[in-house]
């Protein structure tokens, strides 16, 4: 009884196997089911203070977010101090194929591990210029690997830009990612620097996180 239901679990993305044992630990989707999942994981207060140097830097909204699936789960925001962006919640949800941040997840992963996510998917309808189908989808994410960060602009909703990029854990693996957002669309003249500056906040998350690779 007790190995089916944790099979279960795991098949649902509630548990998360560790080793051949196996050990398991809490999966992703625990964290819709409240913040104390948030507060044992420590990421959020972790990431907080280059949050909000990023946010200080930038004097743009930042945002982190994790990959569940298909989807980016939000886990912390820190408000910018002018033109607050403020469509986007902690618990919030948006399809990883559509936005800046999904792309920073999604483009940390190999081409083979999107192809089987993304099998038999539906690109559902969203603003801007999101993919319409894989072979799309793969042509944006090898875009987001060569520049190094993740960029949109009226993706999820109009007039706000987007640019962010994804860090890992110590083991290596994508662990989340960190995005700045503002309402003035004219600063994408302004991305290689907003680009530089989030990618900077991302390795130093990195680097909190006990990763050591490039």
């Amino acid at each position: 009884v007790a190995f089916r239901l944790a099979h279960t679990l795991e098949r649902r993305g509630y548990l998360e196997r560790i080793d051949a044992v196996p050990n398991y630990r809490p999966g992703v989707r625990v964290m819709g089911l409240g913040f104390s999942y948030l507060r044992s994981l420590g990421l959020t207060e972790l990431a907080r203070p280059y949050m909000e140097r990023l946010r200080d830097a930038t004097d743009a909204s930042v945002h982190l977010g994790v990959l569940d699936g298909r989807d980016v789960f939000y886990v912390a925001r820190i408000a910018a101090r002018h033109g607050v962006v403020s469509y986007i919640d902690i618990g919030d949800r948006s399809p990883a194929h559509a936005s800046a941040i999904g792309h920073a997840l999604l483009a940390s992963l190999e081409d083979d591990e999107i192809t089987r996510l993304y099998r038999d998917a539906s690109f559902e309808a969203v603003r801007g210029a999101a993919p319409r189908n894989a072979v799309e989808l793969l042509q944006k994410l090898a875009e987001v690997r060569s520049r190094g960060y993740a960029v949109s602009i009226g993706a999820l909703h109009s007039n706000v830009l987007a640019i962010a990029a994804a860090f890992r854990n110590a083991d290596g693996k994508l662990a989340g990612a960190v995005s700045v957002t503002s309402l003035d669309t004219e600063r994408l003249r302004d991305a290689p620097l907003l680009g530089a500056a989030v990618i900077g906040a991302a390795t130093e998350i990195s680097r909190a996180l006990g990763y050591t690779g490039a």
